[in-house]
């Protein structure tokens, strides 16, 4: 006997009924199975026929940033150490280099380690023999390019001053130059207790580091002092510049590799990074106060250990993080201030909410200067200098000139000599030359990447 299933014409249903009566027999007691089968048929069909409906939710894919951080010698290779225990989430490798084979049984398993120039070195150490660490590193240049490769970011660490550190860095730095990889430095300067020969190896060191790294950051062990007790240590004293170290790049790293409200990512890095001979000013400062805006500016431009002056800066990146009541207004008056430390500075900014941070604030901020573009505005001092010299002479002389120019003959016939007119035309072509050169300063912003927060994906 026939039993007449009622159903809605729906189309839906429709498709799964075909599929469905193929495969069922209309048996006594089969109509509502039967109906349930239709309904999942004819979803089935639906998802298949209309793939834009079977939205599912995309996992984000988190880039991975190759960055490999490598610490230099004894000191180095202690702060590499902290660093890698800050940072060992974030996708770094770590790498320790030197002469001298009893670094393996310093650091043991916790981190790789890399003997070069065993020829030249015999496996001991280099004392304070620049030159011998230098042949030593170039003894071993070809193997040591290889560690340098295929990294998209590449961070050194080394106390200045010794001979691996002072000697080996250089030859480190031109070879990631080499490679055309960004590339970061984070040196320590010696005590002035440890003697003037020794430093000035270490300043030496520091400007060759300069002219081949992306940025570099020169921290002086003197300054320690302003944020620990003279009494303290000198073993934790160091523990705790390391942990300095160790806890802005692990902020950066968080910056660069998390996504946020307004994102910050390695192309930003990459950006205010661009050419080499970068000195770098690193803030970071964290507050709850009442006041937390203000605090927070107090202590990110009073920072006694990183870097020199950020008025100076011509680039500028920064990253302000809270929680969910971090507001609008604070984020305005951060930013500002930030801004006006150069009205002029290129400025790439992020925003990001962390739950961890709730009723705090925190910043950081790295600022550039280009030894170029430092170059450039000690030309431009001196010329300002220059004209404002001529002019007090112009005004004292003005009376004596006329008359002597008369004197002699070299009257241009409105009281004025050839010297004075030549003058004249050199201050207007230093502002002819000033006006020229921030032209072209801006013209160069043309060719800077898109901030993150406006790229497309």
């Amino acid at each position: 006997m026939k039993k007449q299933v009622k159903i809605k014409k729906t189309k839906k249903i429709k498709i799964g009924l075909k599929k469905t009566l193929k495969n069922a027999s209309l048996k006594e007691g089969s109509v509502l199975p039967l109906k349930e089968k239709a309904l999942e048929e004819g979803k089935k069909a639906e998802k298949k026929d209309s793939p834009g409906l079977n939205l599912k939710p995309t996992k984000l894919i988190m880039p991975k940033i190759k960055t490999k951080v490598v610490g230099i010698g004894f000191g180095g290779s202690s702060m590499l150490l902290e660093l890698k225990q800050r940072i060992s989430g974030a996708g770094a490798s770590f790498v320790a280099l030197d002469t001298d084979e009893k670094i393996a049984k310093r650091i043991g398993r916790k981190v790789k380690t890399i003997l070069f120039g065993q020829q030249t070195a015999q496996g001991l150490g280099t004392g304070m023999d620049c030159e011998l660490a230098r042949k030593a590193a170039l003894e071993d240049k070809e193997k040591l390019r290889k560690i340098f490769q295929g990294q998209d970011l590449i961070i050194f660490i080394a106390a200045l001053g010794g001979g691996v550190g002072s000697g080996a860095s250089p030859i480190f730095a031109e070879l990631v130059k080499e490679e055309k990889t960004l590339s970061l430095g984070f040196f320590t300067m010696p005590f002035e207790f440890e003697g003037e020969k020794k430093m000035k190896m270490a300043k030496k060191a520091a400007l060759k580091l300069k002219e081949s790294l992306s940025g570099v950051v020169i921290a002086e062990n003197e300054k320690i002092f302003q944020l620990v007790d003279r009494k303290t240590p000198l073993k934790k004293a160091l523990a705790f510049l390391d942990g300095v170290f160790a806890a802005w790049l692990s902020e950066i790293m968080d910056v660069i590799l998390k996504p946020s409200l307004i994102n910050i990512d390695f192309a930003d890095l990459r950006t205010i990074l661009k050419d080499r001979n970068n000195e770098m000013f690193l803030g970071q400062a964290t507050s709850m106060a009442p006041n937390r805006v203000e605090e927070i500016l107090k202590q990110l431009f009073s920072n006694p250990i990183f870097g020199g002056s950020p008025k100076k800066a011509n680039r500028i990146l920064f990253n302000i993080s809270g929680g969910k009541d971090l507001k609008l207004k604070e984020v305005e008056v951060l930013s500002s201030e930030i801004a006006n430390l150069n009205t002029r500075a290129k400025i790439i900014f992020g925003v990001s909410e962390n739950q961890k941070l709730a009723g705090k604030i925190k910043v950081v901020l790295i600022a550039v200067s280009s030894a170029q573009q430092i170059e450039e505005q000690k030309i431009v001092e001196k010329r300002k200098n220059r004209k404002l010299f001529k002019g007090k002479a112009k005004k004292n002389g003005k009376g004596k000139a006329g008359e002597n120019g008369i004197k002699n003959g070299n009257s241009n016939g409105n009281g004025k000599d050839d010297s004075e007119e030549k003058k004249r035309k050199s201050g207007l072509k230093a502002k002819e030359d000033k006006i020229e050169e921030e032209e072209q300063e801006w013209e160069s912003e043309a060719t800077w990447e898109v901030p993150a927060f406006l790229r497309k994906p």
